[in-house]
């Protein structure tokens, strides 16, 4: 099943359409076509006054003579980083800083505009727990020896050159990555 849409209304669009699409759209879990209800919506809190929907929940129902799973499926827009308070523009922004060879608590800054250095080292962490993905995506190999990008950090090392190839010009990597893999970036 489709995990991210362009935009929220085609993600209503489909889920509103449910019906028509009962022999594309299967459960992961239990494998049957036809037992998806929709659910309610996914926001995130932009600010203390604005939360914006960023996706919708299906349900695999077993109620009312269904005999699905039971089991929650979220789909997001494509912009959206699944269980990540930031969006995929801000972790664009992150990596960018970082090829631009800003220290990391800096990129951090620049992305969120938090302080909290603590924070930066943690999304370093995650992007090092997925660089084999990111590297199968790419279908090449990624030399980190002959890489024009240094760093003295070890973790930066190996994920530079990486996203020197995942993020190219006019292009943000993580959108690009989600889409044509409907797995989230993080």
């Amino acid at each position: 099943m489709k995990r991210f849409f362009k935009d929220y209304d085609s993600i209503n669009q489909f889920s509103l359409s449910l019906e028509y699409h009962q022999d594309k759209v299967q459960c992961v879990h239990c494998l049957k076509n036809d037992q998806f209800v929709s659910h309610g919506i996914i926001y995130k809190q932009r600010s203390s006054a604005f939360a914006e929907k960023v996706g919708k929940r299906l349900f695999c129902s077993n109620r009312s003579r269904r005999k699905g799973c039971g089991r929650t499926y979220q789909i997001y827009i494509e912009n959206e980083v699944p269980s990540f308070r930031y969006g995929a523009f801000q972790l664009f922004v992150f990596i960018a800083a970082l090829l631009a060879n800003v220290h990391i608590c800096e990129a951090y800054y620049q992305a969120t505009g938090q302080f909290e250095s603590r924070n930066a080292w943690r999304w370093l962490k995650k992007l090092n727990f997925k660089l084999s993905d990111y590297r199968s995506f790419l279908k090449v190999r990624v030399d980190i020896h002959s890489s024009r990008l240094t760093s003295r950090c070890n973790s930066l090392r190996h994920l530079l050159p990486t996203f020197s190839r995942l993020f190219t010009p006019g292009n943000n990597g993580c959108v690009n990555y989600q889409v044509s893999q409907q797995q989230p970036f993080f």
